[in-house]
């Protein structure tokens, strides 16, 4: 393959990538709406969206990757010869492509990293203040409990006190 034949594959993939980019990031929005709401259903229907399109990505982004390594090997680039350097080679308008796919595709991955590392850091501070909670309420049963034998072993219930007189 030539080497602007290879520059509009490339070009083509990054377009795709940033289309799926998108998509997922549409999708965490909703995750992350249905997470602040407790909406656990819709939560299950995002999941389920988003493991096909995760899929198709790395399907994508592998491909991606071969083409952009072809490219490097027509040109005969060192490993560590980037992304620009690549494309300096390539002629106008399928340089221009490029690079414009190129930018597309680091603000998607941008904006989803954005709302990924949101949703971390909700799931995160969620986890530790229930922890906090259940630990300053059930004191007793912080860290592991072991059996006579040395197993861990799950906490007693509770004990009850019942009032006859109700």
């Amino acid at each position: 393959m030539k080497i602007d034949a290879l520059g509009v594959k490339l070009a083509k993939l990054m377009k795709e990538e940033t289309e799926l980019l998108n998509m997922i990031s549409c999708e965490e929005e909703k995750l992350q709406r249905a997470l602040r709401s407790s909406n656990w259903n819709e939560m299950e229907v995002v999941i389920n969206m988003l493991a096909p399109l995760s899929e198709r990505m790395e399907t994508i982004e592998e491909m991606r990757d071969l083409t952009f390594q072809k490219l490097k090997m027509k040109l005969s680039m060192k490993e560590t010869d980037g992304f620009y350097a690549i494309a300096a080679h390539m002629e106008g308008s399928t340089r221009e492509n490029c690079l414009g796919s190129y930018r597309k595709m680091k603000i998607a991955l941008l904006r989803m990293r954005g709302l990924t590392s949101g949703i971390d850091q909700y799931v995160r501070t969620v986890g530790d203040t229930s922890r906090a909670v259940l630990n300053e309420v059930f004191p007793h049963r912080k860290g592991s409990i072991y059996s006579s034998t040395g197993n861990a072993r799950p906490a007693a219930a509770d004990p009850m006190v019942l009032n006859r007189h109700l």
